[in-house]
């Protein structure tokens, strides 16, 4: 995806940066710990070479996928705290994983450095035509009367796709039962051929069969409806009291000093906020946000905390 312009302002901060970085005798490095290809991955690849063009500085993307993510986490964690290395991660190893695993290698508040939130995205549900329901109320009413038809698929196990869901079902008082499949296409597929009711997943993966017709978007997860996808309304407004989203976050080890954090946040937010670089990113179906340090962290807490009870009443707290 694409990027921005830097304004006025933003070239003193990107000059400080530039003369930082090359002291340093570094290249500028975003470590980001699963493999390339997905639209969060191009998406920091945008911001890489917009930081070379504008800083005057190398600066690269080096993944470094395996264990969950975990591996990439904790080499960003041991890097040398001087502003060159950067954690860009999805929001799961900062917020999710500290409950979800009993033995993670790294602290995700102790051991890191906000710098800013990049980009957010919402998730939905949809119903597939062996429920034919249209509505969240609709699919209520239609699992006390099918409890054991209640099967939705999703990405995996662990992730908002599957926590959102079971959130759902314990405000509306049914019973659903997740299946994991390798990835959202599968699960759409058994969705969408009658195998399964229910998919869950990223609200981009789903709006064209909602479009087409082939399933029906029955709620999306964030505050508000999603620019995306307008015309369906929010577990909230249906009176449901399941809310989230997720995001990616660029973070610093945590002996990063003040004034580089501060330095790396306002050229990182410059770019962030561009009209190229929303618009690349709405391509994807995600949103560019660029927040200060303190506010990433305060959603980094928040999140943690709304989803640890709702990770430990699903039995999938402290496993591995």
């Amino acid at each position: 995806m694409d990027r921005r312009e830097f304004m006025a302002g933003g070239f003193a901060a990107a000059g400080m940066l530039a003369s930082g970085v090359a002291s340093a005798g570094a290249l500028l490095k975003f470590i980001y710990p699963y493999a390339p290809g997905s639209g969060g991955d191009l998406l920091v690849r945008v911001l890489a070479d917009d930081l070379q063009k504008k800083l005057g500085v190398s600066a690269i993307v080096d993944n470094k996928p395996g264990a969950d993510g975990r591996i990439g986490v904790r080499e960003v964690m041991h890097a040398d705290a001087d502003g060159n290395t950067l954690l860009y991660t999805p929001f799961g190893p900062m917020v999710l994983f500290p409950t979800v695993f009993k033995n993670l290698p790294y602290d995700a508040f102790k051991d890191f450095a906000p710098v800013t939130q990049a980009i957010s995205y919402d998730f939905g549900v949809a119903a597939g035509p062996m429920s034919g329901v249209k509505t969240l109320a609709e699919l209520v009413d239609w699992l006390k009367k099918n409890p054991d038809k209640g099967n939705i698929g999703m990405p995996g196990l662990g992730a908002l796709p599957h926590l959102l869901p079971v959130k759902f079902a314990a405000e509306a008082g049914v019973k659903i039962n997740p299946i994991a499949f390798k990835g959202t296409a599968p699960a759409l597929t058994a969705a969408m051929s009658g195998e399964i009711a229910l998919v869950s997943g990223v609200l981009g993966d789903l709006i064209a069969q909602h479009k087409a017709g082939t399933l029906r978007l029955l709620a999306v997860s964030g505050k508000a409806r999603s620019p995306f996808a307008p015309d369906v309304p929010t577990f909230k407004e249906q009176g449901y009291d399941v809310e989230g989203s997720a995001w990616y976050g660029i973070f610093a080890p945590a002996k990063t000093p003040p004034d580089a954090i501060a330095r790396l946040n306002g050229a990182l937010v410059e770019a962030i906020h561009s009209d190229a670089f929303k618009q690349r990113a709405a391509s994807v179906y995600l949103t560019a946000t660029g927040t200060s340090p303190q506010e990433l962290g305060a959603i980094q807490k928040a999140d943690y905390e709304r989803w640890k009870p709702v990770i430990e009443a699903a039995g999938l707290a402290g496993k591995t």
